[in-house]
């Protein structure tokens, strides 16, 4: 039987096995992306630092409660798309044939209240898994470390909830941004009891690429975000205006690169190692704004993500381990 796409979960018996691969897609916590802020964190650790009491005790925390809250956060998103009905219509809406596998509460994998619950459970093991990192350092890391983990944590769950920032123009796009930027501070200013001009301007780079996943995916979810009232980038701007903002943030993007080879340690090969994030994020604008495969552009996005990684990672290893 087909499953619906009304809103209201498909009938019939749910398996525990059916339950927890409900879950595990609900929270997205699989999207290694996500992860990258954390294992740059590592990278641009000294060995000095590694090595010191409680470094790697907090690292694993981190990494636990950066998986928490993504799945915090996303699981607690796709409540409230299920609930307005936005998933279902931007489910059978533009151009590319979706898989309904991927919404489980639209295919009936999960009901709502085991969805409820899910959030809930993942928000209180983000709160004692930021603890136990913290306790690990001693309770002894800048305040500002605290504040950044509460801060990317509270962004990432208000995305649809709460304040629903993704309901104000632009809102969206800069919460992303500054939580996947917090996802790399908090852990580094914590362990290393400082910040630096690198780590910020990493953090900045990997939320920017985020954004140019998202932004992508958003103009094929027109039609159900405007509809629920989501005001996202794609749905406030013209066609004209937002082919701008994406080329801008490409532009921005190469800027942020150079940035980081002038002003921090970086080597200048940095500019070979991240080129091929830089020119697929050229063709994503092909394939998005020109040829209107906004679904493909998307998945081009999550390429240059990666390219984008790698080519930090391999200079960053390179500054601090060689």
């Amino acid at each position: 039987m087909t499953p619906q796409l009304s809103g209201a979960p498909a009938t019939g018996t749910r398996s525990a096995r059916r339950v927890a691969v409900g879950l595990l897609r609900l929270s997205k916590c699989f999207v290694y992306q996500q992860y990258y802020g954390w294992a740059l964190v590592w990278f641009m650790l000294p060995a000095e630092v590694r090595q010191a009491p409680g470094t790697i005790a907090a690292m694993c925390w981190y990494l636990l409660g950066t998986g928490a809250i993504i799945s915090c956060a996303c699981a607690a998103d796709d409540l409230v798309g299920f609930r307005n009905g936005s998933d279902a219509v931007n489910y059978r809406s533009g151009t590319t044939l979706r898989k309904l596998s991927n919404k489980p509460l639209l295919s009936g994998a999960v009901t709502e209240r085991q969805a409820r619950t899910f959030v809930l459970c993942a928000a209180v093991v983000a709160v004692l898994s930021g603890a136990a990192a913290f306790g690990s350092l001693g309770w002894d890391a800048p305040p500002a470390a605290y504040a950044l983990y509460a801060a990317g944590f509270a962004l990432s769950v208000q995305y649809s909830t709460g304040l629903r920032v993704s309901y104000h123009p632009g809102g969206g796009e800069t919460t992303l941004w500054l939580s996947v930027a917090a996802g790399l501070l908090a852990p580094y200013v914590a362990v290393t009891g400082d910040w630096s001009t690198g780590a910020v301007l990493a953090a900045f780079l990997l939320g920017l690429w985020q954004v140019l996943v998202s932004s992508y995916s958003n103009v094929n979810d027109i039609t159900g975000d405007s509809g629920a009232g989501r005001r996202t980038l794609a749905v406030t701007l013209p066609r004209r205006a937002l082919r701008r903002v994406l080329v801008g943030l490409v532009g921005t993007s190469a800027a942020g690169v150079c940035a980081l080879v002038v002003v921090t340690p970086w080597p200048w090969w940095t500019l070979l190692t991240t080129a091929p994030a830089i020119a697929l994020h050229g063709w994503q604008l092909y394939v998005g704004p020109v040829l209107g495969d906004w679904l493909r552009a998307r998945r081009i996005g999550f390429l240059a993500f990666d390219a984008g990684f790698l080519g930090l990672a391999l200079p960053t290893f390179a500054v601090f381990h060689l």
